[in-house]
Formats: structure tokens, sequence, C-alpha cells
């Protein structure tokens, strides 16, 4: 079974806080746009408005249908054609919807999130090349995370790990406080065997995070990769004594979480274990937690 690194603990956390986030509120301006074409029914922005909330809570037949309407009030409008382009990628319909992107790439002036879309289509076909290529397309646009991870991913996926990391080295520097870019630099860089410079990425944020045992745990990791096996036992006593001050202050899964990754990383197994479990019955949904307690009875099942 696959060990669960630190850098996919982060990156997992991160990944879930923003979905969170981003999901809070569509449905209220569902209904505050809806209750705007009533008043004005002959408005096809609104109704373009209002396809893309729906495409965004996955409700594709009612995407589809406002789409269809705006289509009839404003038929020479372009965003129309990529909204449904961006609802039929959405929808699983990869056929027309890389054929709509790409019309619509191919008159007037692009955006960024067509080529997003479109790439995604064709990496999701294994079509890496073609998939790099609109990605790439997609950052001389615009440059997000999501892109440039996107990019990278290419890159990784076809073996140029330099290029990787040349990449998540310019997003970096654009998007200076984007942790997951920082997370997928350390990532290329451990991968080419440059282990001094993962850890001088992590030493760069540190000091400023208010919770640091993961970030510990995955410095400790560069240490004991780079053959400095002594200062990545220090970083794991540090990762176990801050998870273990932050329960004494306030009890929570996630910091029991983190301390079971420290004690399994210290070899620490049935510790590990214990504190595994409760969390689990705490929070059964929780996949991290199940993955983490599958991971260490397979070690001690081996012992």
């Amino acid at each position: 079974m696959p060990r669960v690194s630190p850098l996919c603990a982060i990156a997992a956390f991160l990944m879930f806080s923003l979905t969170a986030l981003a999901h809070e509120g569509v449905n209220v301006q569902i209904a505050q746009i809806g209750k705007k074409i009533q008043q004005d029914p002959t408005n096809s922005v609104l109704y373009v408005e209002r396809a893309t909330l729906f495409r965004r809570e996955k409700q594709f037949l009612a995407a589809l249908a406002d789409l269809s309407h705006a289509e009839k009030l404003a038929p020479n409008r372009r965003d129309i054609q990529l909204e449904r382009g961006l609802t039929l990628a959405a929808k699983g319909d990869s056929k027309e919807a890389e054929r709509l992107l790409s019309a619509y790439i191919s008159v007037g002036l692009p955006v960024a999130k067509a080529f997003l879309a479109r790439g995604s289509l064709r990496e999701n076909e294994k079509r890496f090349t073609e998939a790099r290529s609109d990605y790439h397309a997609a950052v001389t646009l615009e440059k997000t995370p999501d892109i440039l991870l996107a990019r990278g991913r290419m890159d990784e996926a076809l073996g140029n790990w330099e290029q990787a990391a040349k990449g998540y080295e310019e997003g970096l520097r654009a998007l200076s406080g984007a942790v997951v870019l920082r997370l997928a630099l350390i990532r290329a860089e451990h991968h080419l065997g440059h282990y001094d410079r993962a850890i001088t990425l992590i030493d760069e944020i540190l000091p400023n995070l208010p919770l640091k045992a993961d970030w510990l745990l995955l410095r400790a990791d560069e240490y004991a990769a780079a053959g400095k096996p002594e200062k990545a036992q220090r970083d794991r006593l540090d990762a176990l004594h801050e998870a273990d001050a932050r329960i004494a202050r306030r009890p929570t899964d996630l910091a029991t979480l983190s301390r079971v990754k420290a004690l399994r990383a210290l070899g620490r197994f049935e510790e590990a274990l214990h504190d595994v479990e409760i969390v689990v019955q705490h929070a059964p949904k929780l996949d991290e937690a199940r993955v983490l307690r599958d991971e260490v009875r397979n070690i001690l099942s081996k012992k």
C-alpha cells in the first residue's frame, strides 16, 4: 500500500478547504439570478450566468436548457458556445465538448478556460502532448495555480521533470503565495534528486506557518534522502512535539492525525495505530485517516 506522504497530506487538506469554500452560497446566487430573469426575461446574459452556476453545481440539464434559451435570444454570442462546451465536458460528453471548444478557440480571441477545458479532455484520454500544448496556451493567457499545475502534470507524465520544475518555479515567482505550487516544486526537485533545493523551499515558508508539523515531516523526508539522518530525526521529533502541544491546547482529529504521521515516521507504529483508530471512529468519512490506519496495520502485520 502506498505511503501517505506529508506532501500529499498537505495538498489534500488545501484542496478540501478550497472546495468547501467554493461550494458555499452557490444556490443563493442561482436563486438571485432567477429573480432577475423574472424581471428581465429577454436578457441573455442572465441565462448564461445562471447556466455557469448550474454547471458548477453539476445540474447539467438545467445549464443546457438555459444556454438553449440564451442562444435563441442572442444567436451570435460566442460565450454561449464556450459555456456549452464547458458544460458538456463536465457532463462527460467529451467528443462533442472537444468539438465545440475547438471551434470556439479557432475563431476570435480565445480565453484560458477554453484551453484548460480542452486540455483536460485530452489529458483524460492520455493525449499528454496535446494536453500539454493546451495547458501551455492557457498559461500564456492567465497564470493560476490550477493551470500551472496542469501543465506541470503533463510534463511529469511525459517524463520531462526538469521542464516541470521550471514551470512550477515560474508559477511560484508569479504567485508567491501559492502553497500548492511550492509543494509541486518540492516534489519535482525531490524526483530530480535536488534534495537541498527542496529543503530550501521548505525553509523559506516554515517560519511563517502557524502549523508546522506536516512541513517538518516533509523536510525530514528530504533530509533523509540527502543522507542527513540526524536532521531528519530531529524534524520528526519536533513534529511530534508540536502535534502534542496542539492536542494539549485543543484536541482535534487533524491534530491527532499529525501526531499519527509523526509517530509513524519515528517507527512507533503501535502508538500510531492506537491514535489513528480513534480518529477513524470519530470521523469515519475522513479518507486520510482510513488510509493511514490501513497503512500502519499493514506495516505491523509484516513484523
